[in-house]
């Protein structure tokens, strides 16, 4: 069995590119953003920018939404627009899409439009039946009115309570600090192209486990975080998709349960691990551990544990891997 070519494969059947009607959600994702930066044109601090795995270029076909951000201005006074509290901020978003701009958008009903931890999430059900699920951020800017720009792009969110983490409720946490353009450049350029394929290939293992019942397991963005630590602090990188895919899995054996993941763009203030339970964090491990042992004992195994996507298996010899065709630059979402 060669695992690196089977892994090869499981990226290109799970090329985000292959999805049919990819253009249709990119178009409906671009008119939420004019929407929301034309409705809120005083309020907001920049246009709306992407967010999310797309554009981290990490996102797969099998689970994918798209996610935006709108950053606002910092109120501070009576004669400046923009948003004296987070909570106001996120409820007048919420009530634009749930109200004025639902009731202008065929595809999308009042009630798919809900509050989430922090974001608001949008599901669009076309005339087809085919459905699409868009995720909205508002933040503001920090430290001040006026702070936002081309090289201060630290943002706030509100943190709705009834999505509150447990170690938030024990602080009464209602607000974080994060940094969306530094988020999406952790992994961008040329440089980062090997563990970008890692991070996605990580996201196929755990919706199979998720698909098999895997319980709760890590995040996402911890499996991107994770893999940029693996890779920037290994002495030396191996060669081959599974030894890489290896690497980052005994990484996270290894620091899951003992040591704190911090948020590059609030390395202070915000432990992303302190998000997931422990129960979650022992899972993980043991499913990763499991997951080695037995690729390591039998390879055909592989094929359990990273599944080529069947819906775009189309069995040709394709098995470059290449960015260039599974993924989607920034500039086609807007």
């Amino acid at each position: 069995m060669d695992k690196n070519e089977h892994l090869k494969k499981v990226l290109n059947t799970n090329d985000i590119s292959k999805v049919e009607h990819l253009n249709r959600y990119v178009d409906k994702k671009n008119e939420v953003k004019s929407a929301l930066d034309k409705h809120f044109s005083l309020e907001i601090a920049s246009k709306s920018i992407d967010s999310g795995s797309y554009a981290k270029k990490t996102a797969n076909n099998t689970k994918f939404d798209i996610d935006v951000a709108t950053p606002f201005k910092k109120k501070e006074s009576d004669d400046q627009n923009g948003f004296s509290t987070l909570e106001d901020m996120f409820n007048d978003v919420y009530k634009y899409l749930r109200n004025d701009f639902a009731d202008g958008d065929d595809d999308l009903e009042k009630d798919n439009v809900r509050k989430q931890k922090v974001s608001i999430g949008l599901k669009f059900v076309f005339e087809d039946g085919d459905e699409f699920e868009l995720d909205v951020v508002p933040a503001r800017e920090r430290p001040e009115h006026g702070s936002y720009n081309d090289n201060s792009t630290d943002l706030s969110l509100y943190i709705n309570p009834s999505n509150r983490s447990k170690k938030e409720e024990e602080e009464n946490r209602t607000s974080i600090k994060t940094n969306i353009k530094k988020h999406v450049s952790l992994l961008s350029g040329v440089g980062r192209t090997h563990e970008r394929k890692v991070a996605r290939l990580l996201k196929v293992w755990k919706t199979k486990k998720k698909e098999d019942g895997g319980g709760k397991l890590i995040k996402s963005f911890m499996m991107e975080l994770y893999t940029k630590e693996a890779f920037d602090k290994a002495e030396s990188i191996p060669s081959g998709l599974w030894n890489k895919v290896k690497m980052v899995m005994e990484y996270i054996i290894d620091n899951i349960e003992s040591n704190n993941l911090k948020d590059p763009a609030n390395p202070n203030g915000n432990i992303v691990s302190d998000s997931m339970s422990d129960s979650a964090k022992k899972d993980t491990r043991k499913y990763m551990q499991t997951t080695i042992d037995d690729i390591e004992e039998d390879g055909e195994t592989i094929k359990d544990y990273f599944p080529v996507n069947k819906d775009y298996d189309d069995d040709e010899d394709d098995s470059t891997g290449s960015e260039s065709a599974s993924i989607l630059g920034t500039n086609k979402f807007g």
